[in-house]
């Protein structure tokens, strides 16, 4: 061995120790053998900073924008409700729904982030379902993983061991090509958690408690059931071009204007100097004898009803519910809510009262607060915020729904979006690098994230680590230190049958991708292969998918797999649960990277 090769093992051999120690930052660590390896020479200034321009790290930041905008769009929600729909509450419909969407995301999704975003719809579905959530979180974490089998976006490994292998032959795996062993582990590994695998699990596991007040409950609470109606102003309304100050609805029909809403747009709070136009909804407040007949006077259409959690829905960036408390010591006791000019004052809409069991809409701004009484409130975050800051009144609860679970048009747009980067990619069209920054570039533009949100989505730590790792493979291949172990292995392994062989790399990978992240596995493990199969005279592509298969396996425990981590205390579970679910499976990759791979890549 010659100094390059001495010096490019001992960077990688310090690079390892540190990786496993777990003391140092992982991209700091990367980072530090990258530079470690321009200044002995290995790699040329041009060569150390490839790895930032690599396909794999540019598809990976779109991915992580994407993922992102997904989530903000309520592209999770529809998948949930969509799941509700298919399982029709069966147990194992549910399971199954939930199981194949958690892998259908993770194909195109961060495997971590398709778990985060997950576990609330599977916690929902197990409660539908009556299962217990144990029976439910380990295969979701299970399947988030097999996900990344399906496609070369399912994991940043998948994504650095194709930039390889292009490196060395020229060409690299497609976007589905993964799919040809991934689909098949899919299909058999939900076999066996279906018939065996789940009913192995403990029964453990709470349901979490509901965060904050339950809105159905609160409607019930605050008699607000059939309290809010829809009404759109007509052509020819005599509503139309007058100030919604001076037509005093709430004194001349007990009618309160809680939100307006531009033909088509979302209701925003309304004030005294708007002028309403023709085609503006109003969402309106009161007795629906009362609403009915203002309606037919003014000439307006009714709409039909809102409940509260729709009211709730309608805009959560505009409008806000709340549950205030008057405290003993505000200076608003005594006062009514006209007199202390309750709308222009605080910029709040007051609903509703609740006066120890009692509670009215009625005559609600001619009643004198009395300490304890809780209002029901509606107002914009920001006046929201203002009343947290204040003393006369006490936020007892936000009521508002998170962005997430909004359902929006956006949110169907979001999937589209997805399968248009999909299509692109496949038909050739544009790379998938390209194909990425394009459906990133496009959610921003449909308002599904913006700029500072897309950035802040970006799992930095794992770019750099990327980058960093990316030139490890060239600096392998000039120090001539992969070929120098693979020609030692290969004189060692003569003879040896190429399954068998094969079977080797797969089981050497998925034992250390235990102790060790898979990116880092990833990038000894794959040259390593390559060299070996070319010192053996047989193709490397069965060896890539070996290496790609063998370093998602980290499922098998919950050592290094922070998917099983993040599970561990919600499910309860106890370390031979993840054996009893996840060996079976493994033993599945395997069987289909020895026995399949080799038919779909032939070794000759």
């Amino acid at each position: 061995m010659d100094f390059p090769a001495i010096y490019t093992a001992f960077v990688l051999l310090v690079g390892v120790a540190l990786f496993a120690s777990g003391r140092v930052r992982m991209d700091l660590v990367a980072l530090g053998m990258l530079l470690a390896l321009y200044l002995g020479g290995v790699l040329s200034a041009q060569e150390t900073l490839q790895g930032f321009a690599a396909p794999a790290t540019i598809s990976l930041g779109g991915i992580y924008v994407l993922s992102g905008a997904m989530r903000r769009s309520g592209s999770m929600a529809l998948i949930g409700r969509w799941l509700l729909g298919l399982g029709r509450r069966s147990a194992r419909r549910l399971t199954a729904s939930l199981l194949l969407a958690t892998a259908g995301l993770s194909a195109f999704m961060p495997n971590l982030a398709v778990t985060i975003i997950m576990m609330p719809v599977g916690l929902r579905l197990s409660r539908a379902a009556k299962l217990r959530p144990s029976k439910l979180l380990l295969p979701l974490g299970l399947f988030a993983s097999l996900g990344g089998y399906l496609t070369l976006l399912g994991t940043p490994p998948n994504l650095i061991i194709s930039d390889l292998l292009a490196e060395r032959t020229g060409s690299g795996l497609g976007l589905l090509e993964p799919t040809l062993v991934g689909l098949p582990i899919l299909l058999l590994s939900l076999a066996w958690v279906l018939l065996a695998g789940q009913r192995m699990l403990p029964e453990s596991g709470d349901f979490p408690m509901r965060s904050g007040p339950n809105l159905q409950q609160l409607e019930k609470t605050y008699r607000m059931d059939k309290a809010f109606y829809r009404l759109r102003v007509r052509s020819g309304s005599d509503l139309a071009g007058s100030r919604l100050g001076d037509l005093d609805l709430r004194n001349r029909w007990g009618v309160n204007v809680v939100g307006v809403a531009s033909s088509g747009g979302a209701p925003y709070r309304p004030w005294p100097d708007m002028v309403l136009e023709v085609n503006d909804e109003l969402i309106v407040q009161g007795k629906r004898a009362d609403i009915l007949q203002m309606a037919t006077i003014h000439h307006l259409e009714p709409r039909g009803e809102v409940s509260l959690v729709e009211l709730a829905r309608l805009a959560p960036t505009e409008l806000e519910l709340a549950e205030v408390m008057v405290p003993p010591y505000s200076p608003l006791v005594g006062h009514t809510l006209a007199e202390i000019e309750f709308a222009e004052s605080f910029g709040l809409n007051a609903l509703a009262l609740l006066r120890g069991e009692q509670a009215s809409a009625k005559a609600l701004m001619a009643t004198p607060l009395q300490e304890g009484d809780r209002l029901l409130v509606e107002g914009s975050p920001k006046q929201l915020a203002r009343l947290r800051r204040g003393r006369d009144l006490v936020v007892l609860s936000d009521l508002g729904v998170p962005l997430e679970d909004v359902i929006t048009w956006r949110s169907a747009w979001m999937l589209g979006i997805l399968a248009g980067m999909v299509f692109l990619s496949l038909s050739g069209l544009v790379t998938l690098p390209l194909a990425a920054l394009i459906a990133a570039f496009v959610a921003v533009l449909v308002g599904a994230t913006t700029p500072e949100q897309a950035y802040q989505d970006i799992d930095w730590m794992v770019i750099i680590l990327v980058a960093s790792l990316l030139p490890l493979g060239a600096a392998l291949d000039h120090s001539g230190l992969t070929a120098i172990i693979a020609r030692a292995l290969a004189s060692v392994l003569f003879g040896i049958p190429p399954a068998l062989l094969l079977a080797l790399v797969f089981f050497i990978t998925a034992l250390v991708t235990q102790v060790l992240a898979n990116m880092v596995v990833a990038l000894i493990m794959a040259p390593l292969a390559f060299d070996l199969a070319f010192a053996m005279n047989l193709r490397p592509e069965p060896f890539a998918m070996a290496v790609l298969l063998g370093v998602t396996t980290a499922f098998l425990t919950p050592l290094t797999d922070v998917i099983n981590l993040l599970l561990r205390k919600p499910g309860g579970y106890a370390f031979r649960d993840y054996l009893i679910l996840n060996l079976p499976v493994v033993l599945i990759v395997a069987l289909a990277a020895i026995w399949l791979g080799p038919i779909i890549w032939p070794f000759y």
